[in-house]
């Protein structure tokens, strides 16, 4: 993975001082398939488990400004499901669904473990449902209110919440910069020290 080039803070200042708003495009747009629930209900649900959250998460699921800044070249949208799943075995604690893409090919949870550390993962299941069945997905993970994440296909995205954002905010403008026609622009210096030394100024 390129290495992060700025100081990442639990408060996301880095999203306010480099990140520009989009009314139609950021991550507080709901697909049209998703219940219109405010995102900031994961914070009230991993509460009611007594569930302590990394502020940069708490930060940007309050935020409605934060998350306009944040756009996705695959429309993916945020989510806070409907529950919390605890997870067992070696891996102890909970997961908090967050961020589904479109289609419902991919599906992102902050796991946060009972020591209270925590990192984002992904999986093609949707776990955090109180139903297994609506009108926009059949899923039988969706009824697991326990799991191990150890013997289930989860993937590592990232050690933090800052960092996933980060890199999910940072790679999705270098998309929209470079093949996006109405904002097509050159890569900031940001976006070419997160490339590498090699990437250039965008032509």
């Amino acid at each position: 993975m390129p290495r992060v080039p700025i100081a990442l803070d639990e408060g996301l200042s880095w999203l306010v001082q480099h990140g520009i708003p989009h009314p139609a495009l950021g991550l507080d747009q709901w697909d049209s398939h998703a219940k219109p629930w405010p995102a900031a209900m994961a914070i009230d649900l991993a509460a009611r488990q007594n569930v302590s959250l990394p502020p940069s998460f708490r930060r940007l699921m309050a935020s409605p400004d934060l998350q306009s800044r944040v756009r996705s070249c695959t429309d993916c949208y945020l989510d806070p499901g409907q529950r919390v799943v605890e997870t067992v075995g070696r891996l102890q604690g909970h997961l908090i669904h967050f961020l589904s893409d479109s289609q419902s090919c991919a599906h992102w949870y902050l796991h946060v473990l009972q020591t209270g550390e925590s990192a984002v993962l992904e999986a093609d299941d949707l776990y955090g449902y109180e139903i297994e069945n609506s009108d926009w997905i059949e899923n039988p993970a969706c009824r697991l209110e326990r799991v191990n994440i150890e013997q289930l296909d989860f993937r590592f995205c990232a050690p933090s919440f800052s960092e996933f954002l980060f890199r999910f905010w940072i790679e999705n403008e270098i998309w929209y910069a470079l093949n996006w026609d109405t904002t097509r622009r050159p890569l900031t210096d940001l976006e070419r020290a997160y490339l590498g030394p090699n990437s250039g100024p965008a032509s």
